[in-house]
């Protein structure tokens, strides 16, 4: 048990746990359109994020 939740919390540290979240919000996008408004409003997030590289 708790081996099973550190193991998730160490998890959501990593760059592979944001790139499947992100993927996962991209793709909930119904159409084009709305996919291109996602990754528009992901890019400033980003911009706006003080440890974004």
């Amino acid at each position: 048990m708790i081996k099973r939740l550190l193991n998730k919390f160490i998890k959501s540290f990593t760059f592979d746990y944001d790139r499947e979240k992100v993927e996962k919000y991209l793709s909930q996008s119904s159409n084009t359109y709305d996919l291109e408004q996602r990754i528009r409003e992901l890019d400033q997030n980003k911009k706006n994020n003080p440890y974004y590289i």
